[in-house]
């Protein structure tokens, strides 16, 4: 597990599990993300879908355990960890898929606040490109397939036009009580 004071990466899933992961996915009912589901003023290019968590639990269980174990070392954020309630993204960068800079964040009026934004890679092969990157930061953040990474839902983000190949992952945000 690598971590700095935004962000924490580590290798949770093989090769095989992704491929395993992947399959299980789009044998789900996923629903095309809509534009308006999308961070205001920033370009996404690809393809994105929601997808119910509760049928993908056995599988990603290892994934979601992890998330709130660095939770609780890390960042100590209180969070609701609804997963029979609540959806995935996943999203699929093929060539030339980006996401300009945004953050992820709530959108009032809600009564809880989106604290962390969970991602896994969940690319088959080998991708150039698709490099995730994070305002303020000029070390170069290894994410690779198989990999989860855990940050402030509210720190600016991005992810840089893919190259080559596809760069495919799955994000959780983990919401809460209202910041204070």
């Amino acid at each position: 597990m690598k971590k700095n004071f935004s962000t924490v990466t580590f290798p949770i899933f093989t090769q095989e599990q992704v491929k395993k992961i992947n399959k299980e996915i789009v044998n789900q009912n996923i629903v095309k993300e809509s534009e308006t589901d999308r961070a205001q003023n920033a370009i996404k290019t690809g393809d994105f879908y929601h997808v119910p968590c509760m049928p993908l639990m056995e599988l990603l269980h290892p994934w979601l355990v992890q998330c709130q174990q660095i939770n609780k070392a890390v960042f100590g954020y209180d969070i609701y960890w609804d997963f029979h309630l609540d959806s995935l993204n996943y999203n699929v960068y093929g060539i030339g898929g980006e996401y300009e800079w945004h953050i992820d964040g709530t959108k009032p009026p809600n009564r809880s606040d989106m604290k962390l934004t969970c991602l896994l890679n969940l690319s088959k092969e080998p991708y150039q490109g698709g490099e995730f990157c994070m305002i303020n930061s000029a070390k170069k953040i290894e994410f690779t397939s198989g990999m989860g990474l855990i940050m402030n839902s509210l720190i600016a983000h991005k992810v840089t036009p893919v190259t080559k190949g596809e760069r495919i992952t799955l994000t959780y945000w983990a919401d809460g009580p209202s910041w204070k």
